[in-house]
């Protein structure tokens, strides 16, 4: 055999090494595959939800619970570095209290049984003082926005049983990454959302969810990225930002 000859057939063997592995892999981890394809394609949902309806919409991830949902937004646009997702008791108590002064200023009463469905009155005061951020209202998006069939809020869990979770989240309006509590990533009207990077696991293997900024992309990429900032400070242009925006 001539070098040509032999340099091919090893070419050959590497490529069907690199084929067969690939392909066991992706049989061995096809729970930590179905779920990050599927929280990238929430994402991607969530962005096109933003455009068409012309409203905010955020994809909320609970790192404790494993698990995250759709929510829609109403009011303030604007992100603020480092705002909480959900409001603290007093924002809360505000929010419930302005509902109370809505619904006695159309009835005569603050008591939610007044009102012309007693159930959805109750349920949307406490989604209000539940979600509510400055001035800024997020409720779970429901069926009529996301297609889910069931009629309820658009709530996905991962595999936790079989050890697939979050390991880690970077978000653009927040200043450190996050490995517990919640994380909302926000996908605005006019087709941009904010850049973030999403770490699933199963406790062996990582897929990293990639949205970017500009356009609401998202990609979902086999394993870790090998530098976060390479990804988070890189503007619309693909120069690397001098500092973190201070706000979207």
């Amino acid at each position: 055999m001539t070098v040509l000859e032999l340099m091919i057939v090893l070419a050959i063997i590497a490529s069907a090494f690199v084929l067969v592995r690939s392909g066991f892999r992706m049989i061995t981890k096809a729970d930590l595959v179905e779920n990050s394809t599927e929280l990238s394609a929430v994402m991607r949902r969530a962005s096109q939800l933003a455009v068409s309806h012309g409203e905010l919409h955020r994809v909320v991830l609970d790192l404790d619970h494993q698990a995250y949902i759709v929510e829609t937004c109403e009011g303030q646009v604007a992100i603020t570095r480092n705002e909480l997702v959900r409001g603290n008791e007093e924002e809360q108590k505000r929010a419930l209290d302005r509902v109370k002064d809505r619904m006695a200023g159309l009835t005569g009463s603050d008591d939610m049984s007044q009102a012309p469905d007693p159930d959805e009155a109750t349920k949307q005061a406490f989604a209000l003082a539940g979600h509510h951020i400055a001035d800024r209202t997020c409720m779970p998006a429901t069926d009529s926005v996301t297609g889910d069939a069931t009629g309820k809020k658009w709530v996905r869990k991962l595999n936790a049983d079989k050890g697939i979770k979050f390991k880690e989240v970077w978000v653009q309006h927040r200043d450190e990454s996050v490995t517990k509590g919640q994380v909302a990533i926000y996908f605005f009207p006019n087709g941009s959302s904010e850049k973030a990077v999403v770490e699933l696991t199963d406790g062996g293997d990582t897929f990293s969810v990639l949205v970017y900024g500009l356009t609401g992309r998202v990609e979902l990429k086999d394993g870790v990225l090998r530098d976060v900032n390479e990804h988070m400070m890189r503007n619309a242009m693909g120069d690397h930002d001098a500092q973190r925006e201070d706000s979207k």
